[in-house]
């Protein structure tokens, strides 16, 4: 160590190259000496290295790298300064690497985020960013760390480690490749810090950085990218200006790189979140908003496809990302949507590399005339040619101007036809959207008028909707401008006591909207306009097929509607519905279980149409799903029949005959309490004045199946059913 330090000291006043080489390997030694075999250094030996390290070493990577070994082994050996005389030297060098390391560009991000780790008292960080920097073992007592934190803050402020953070240069190239302590790590770590204040050109330089970026998305940049939308919208961030509008234009433009527009994209939906936040505390101040004409739609899908495609590049990001466009555009993610484009890829894969170009308007536009001829055969070659041909430059008012043809051909071209405006869609939904619209209701709409009012939707002519193609092609368009509905809605906020009655306001616009689309819903599933099938007649009609089939369909969406949309399944009842609808709704959306939780209070209303409704939903909902839920159910509303007095209760038991049956036949045990009902009801119809009753069961036979039986016959029928049913199960048993 004396002969090195020597001959150092001899040479001129910078080291060169192989002076350097032979201090590196020197220090390498004592480090290793010092943390991992643990020996203490004698005077003489602490003195020596001082003399070595504070020589001023050559430019390049060597030289960097003597500044480091010489930081680590200064952090990391307490003997350094034992001595009030080599604590002096050492003040004098650490003033000099501070300068160094600052001046000519030179990498400062170890000092500075030594730097910042003192000042934050976050001393267990600094050896492990000393270990991975120089490769060796690194360990920093907390007492050493608090003795050299009081002499660096003599020698270098906050105020000048921000500063010094301000002259950081951009990273060339960066990604999740780059290793080591860069920039990005240096201004992650400050913001999140408690030291009080960030660089003044953060939010200039973070677009820099941005545009100089690449696949694979360093995890850091994703850190620094949340932090900075946090410092925004904190208290030491007030009064502090974003990336401007302009700049986040440039980067979201398609000449930059797919990993530079996604992380552009991540910081805007992260702002507007923050900011949609904010909203919710009253008198919050809040940052300066961007204009929604960043946020564009073809944007988010071409950045969301791309990241679902790419998830190993994009892993630090995507599940955030992933989320706040769920929150922001759900039409986006619509899962349909998101298979029909993974099919739309696979069709792209099969196409040939000799194939010859194709032009996709021209195809179509024939495909249109052939379909306009009726010509069946053709229209179904066409269509699967197009199909295995997938081009995304399909044109979606072509496709949208043959559904009306399209309905009036077989279920075989129906089909295809499907599949290739479900293409379309995830191609360019919002667009096939309002073009399907225009043809089947009206050229003026815009799709302003559609979010507005999705109700609109039902304006489709019925000889649409009575095809399977045409509830399928409602139903789409239907959660698509549904989700989008509930997003421009959420854009439209107040602060303080307006905001919670505009919440108010929304939330109660959005449940009508929700149970009136039901209640039309229904309406396509109803089974009175059905054609009927004659004693002839082997196989039904196909009118029967189409209406079993969306039936079908418009369950299934119901189901996932009542999902999501808390207490809808409830408000849905309470309208109530034809009676005819009941049992294909209870069997078909296995979500309304639930309404067993609430038929009770149906039956204390005044009006006898929500009582004999109550009635018949529970009594579907018993064979459904005979548990024992439903059971305590039918339970609760035998006692309250026979607690009813009067002729409306004779009337109520009269039109709920065939419902009591059901609960029987689901719970046989409730046949003994039924029949003592009807034994009531049978003994009070005599004190009634027979006119009157059959008067006032013509005028509610609308909600149920009339009857052209005597009052006394009715409930004869039925308690001989009974009787004979619990004659049969007694014989059995």
């Amino acid at each position: 160590t004396t002969e090195t330090a020597e001959s150092m000291r001899d040479s001129s006043q910078v080291m060169g190259l192989s002076q350097v080489v032979r201090a590196n390997q020197l220090m390498v030694l004592y480090l290793n000496m010092v943390n991992t075999c643990r020996l203490s250094l004698f005077p003489r030996e602490c003195r020596e290295l001082i003399n070595l390290m504070v020589q001023k070493p050559c430019e390049g990577p060597e030289g960097d790298l003597f500044v480091k070994l010489s930081l680590s082994l200064f952090m990391s050996c307490s003997s350094l300064n034992s001595s009030i005389e080599i604590g002096t030297i050492m003040r004098k060098w650490l003033t000099d690497v501070l300068n160094y390391s600052y001046e000519g560009g030179r990498k400062a991000e170890l000092l500075l985020l030594t730097g910042m780790h003192l000042y934050s008292g976050t001393y267990e960080m600094i050896g492990p960013i000393l270990s991975q920097t120089t490769g060796l073992k690194i360990t920093v007592s907390a007492g050493h760390a608090a003795t050299i934190q009081t002499l660096w803050s003599q020698l270098q402020t906050e105020e000048q480690i921000v500063s010094a953070l301000a002259k950081v240069p951009v990273t060339p190239r960066l990604s999740g490749h780059v290793t080591g302590y860069l920039a990005v790590h240096c201004l992650s770590q400050l913001i999140n810090s408690r030291l009080p204040s960030c660089p003044p050109n953060l939010f200039t330089w973070l677009p820099e950085q941005l545009k100089d970026t690449e696949e694979p998305v360093h995890p850091v940049l994703c850190e620094l990218i949340s932090g900075a939308v946090n410092y925004l919208t904190s208290t030491k961030g007030r009064g502090v200006a974003g990336i401007s509008e302009s700049s986040l234009l440039l980067l979201l433009s398609p000449s930059n790189t797919m990993s530079c527009r996604v992380l552009a994209f991540y910081y805007l939906l992260l702002h507007r979140r923050a900011v949609s936040e904010l909203r919710q505390k009253p008198d919050t101040p809040l940052p300066a908003e961007y204009s929604v004409s960043l946020l564009g739609d073809d944007s988010a899908k071409t950045l969301l496809l791309h990241t679902r495609n790419n998830k190993h590049h994009y892993a630090p990001v995507y599940p955030t990302f992933l989320k706040l466009l769920v929150a922001q555009f759900p039409f986006l993610c619509d899962p349909q949507a998101l298979l029909a484009e993974d099919e739309a890829k696979a069709h792209v894969s099969k196409l040939s590399k000799n194939s010859k170009e194709f032009d996709v308007v021209e195809y179509m536009s024939g495909m249109l005339t052939a379909l306009e001829r009726g010509d069946e055969c053709k229209t179904f070659y066409m269509i699967s040619k197009m199909l295995k041909r997938h081009h995304e430059a399909i044109p979606s008012e072509i496709v949208a101007a043959c559904v009306p043809h399209v309905v009036k051909l077989g279920f075989r071209v129906q089909s295809s036809f499907i599949k290739l405006w479900e293409m379309s869609a995830a191609l360019n939904p919002q667009q096939t959207w309002l073009n399907t619209a225009r043809v089947l209701i009206s050229p003026q709409l815009t799709e302003d008028d559609i979010w507005v009012d999705p109700l609109q939707l039902f304006q489709i002519p019925r000889d649409v909707t009575k095809t399977s193609l045409g509830v399928k092609i409602l139903l789409h368009m239907l959660r698509g401008y549904l989700s989008l509905c509930s997003a421009r809605l959420s854009d439209v906020e107040g602060s303080g006591s307006k905001g919670k009655e505009m919440e108010e306001k929304k939330g109660l616009y959005l449940t009508l909207q929700n149970s009136a689309i039901v209640q039309v819903l229904l309406d396509l599933t109803d089974r009175g306009d059905q054609v009927s099938v004659s004693e002839d007649q082997v196989t039904p009609p196909i009118e029967s097929d189409h209406l079993y089939e969306n039936s079908a369909l418009v369950y299934n969406f119901l189901h996932d509607f009542f999902i999501n949309n808390d207490g809808l399944s409830k408000l849905v009842c309470w309208q109530t519905f034809k009676f005819s609808q009941v049992e294909g709704v209870v069997n078909g959306v296995p979500s309304l279980h639930v309404a067993c939780t609430f038929t009770k209070s149906m039956f204390s209303q005044p009006q006898i149409q929500k009582q004999l409704f109550g009635v018949c939903l529970l009594s579907h909902l018993a064979i459904q799903y005979p548990v024992q839920q439903t059971l305590q159910a039918c339970n609760e509303m035998l006692q309250w029949a026979t607690t009813q007095t009067g002729l409306m209760a004779t009337l109520w038991t009269l039109l709920s005959l065939d419902s009591l049956l059901r609960i029987v036949e689901a719970f046989p045990p409730l046949a003994d309490p039924i029949i003592r009902i009807l034994l009531a009801q049978r003994k009070a119809l005599s004190t009634f004045d027979a006119k009157t009753i059959k008067d006032k069961l013509k005028m509610y036979s609308s909600c149920d199946s009339a009857d052209k039986r005597s009052p006394q016959q009715m409930i004869d029928s039925t308690f001989q059913t009974l009787m004979s049913d619990v004659l049969v199960r007694m014989k059995g048993t």
